[in-house]
């Protein structure tokens, strides 16, 4: 079989969905998933040498802890499969459809596997010191990569997907897309497509945190067609049934591209008188400083 070319484009978006403190998994292929450890600090790239294997040097990295106590006893996969067929754990992808060494998944589900830590190890172990701790040497920032954008469009979709996540990282595009809880990219679905990006949409209200809505969106580096709004149809109606309990109205579908073919504004229109129901369309320009501007299409 071909070896997956790496995309480091999409790495790079992947990582910037990594913040300090979120909790850490680790899945252990045959055994389980063991936690609990927390992230600290923002994500960097690191040439250091931490493998013995010259051909896994992962230098997008970012450090973490130990967190609450040592659970010695993993979760069992069977375990995994239950809860996601009970739709408690769906971003969990043990078939991944994208090859990546890190995958992020909701507040939510992270909730689920804590709770199976806790039932497994119901008196967890003290945390123990590490002999070996992991040191940044000639640690560098971060960066999306703007060497490909030709005529204020990025040519790979996987940097745009790296701008989007590292905005949302620094909590921008708010009044863009609305006030978000999470974000995450590249969402397996059930039927062998990703999301590019996936938000959550939380208030708090009096101390109680109301969860009122998802925003799917997806991206287009070039022009974007009727095939493109298909695809984003088709994640609207799997989180409408999926997470939202038929609730459609409580799904944001939103499509981003340099431009769109006029098959598609006609259906947008057509689909607003219709169903009542907006798709939203923006549009994306890269400025000659790299800031990148977005401009949302009025349909009717």
């Amino acid at each position: 079989m071909p070896t997956k070319v790496w995309n480091e484009g999409e790495v790079v978006a992947g990582i910037f969905g990594i913040q300090p403190g979120d909790l850490v998994f680790f899945y252990v292929k045959n055994k389980g998933i063991y936690g609990l450890w927390k992230v600290v600090g923002q994500p960097f790239f690191d040439q250091q040498k931490i493998w013995p294997d010259e051909q896994q040097l992962f230098p997008y990295r970012f450090t973490f802890e130990p967190s609450v106590g040592y659970f010695q006893k993993p979760i069992a996969l069977a375990d995994v499969f239950d809860l996601r067929d009970k739709g408690r754990i769906w971003t969990f992808d043990l078939n991944p459809v994208q090859q990546k060494n890190q995958y992020k998944i909701t507040m939510d589900e992270a909730r689920e596997l804590v709770r199976l830590l806790l039932r497994n190890n119901p008196i967890p172990q003290a945390i123990t010191s590490n002999s070996v701790i992991y040191h940044p040497a000639n640690s560098t920032e971060v960066k999306v990569d703007y060497s490909s954008i030709e005529k204020g469009r990025f040519r790979y979709e996987s940097w745009l997907n790296a701008w989007f996540m590292k905005s949302f990282a620094n909590g921008e595009l708010k009044q863009v897309f609305g006030d978000y809880h999470e974000f995450l990219n590249l969402v397996p679905t059930t039927f062998n497509k990703v999301m590019d990006i996936f938000l959550t949409h939380v208030a708090d209200i009096d101390g109680m945190q109301i969860l009122f809505k998802f925003s799917c969106i997806e991206l287009k580096a070039g022009h974007a067609d009727e095939q493109d709004l298909s695809q984003i149809l088709r994640y609207e109606d799997w989180l409408t049934r999926r997470l939202a309990a038929g609730e459609r109205d409580m799904v944001q579908s939103i499509l981003i591209a340099a431009d769109f073919s006029e098959g598609a504004l006609e259906y947008i229109n057509g689909r607003q008188r219709i169903e009542e129901k907006v798709v939203r369309l923006i549009t994306y320009k890269v400025q000659a400083n790299h800031q990148v501007e977005l401009q949302e299409i009025t349909t009717f």
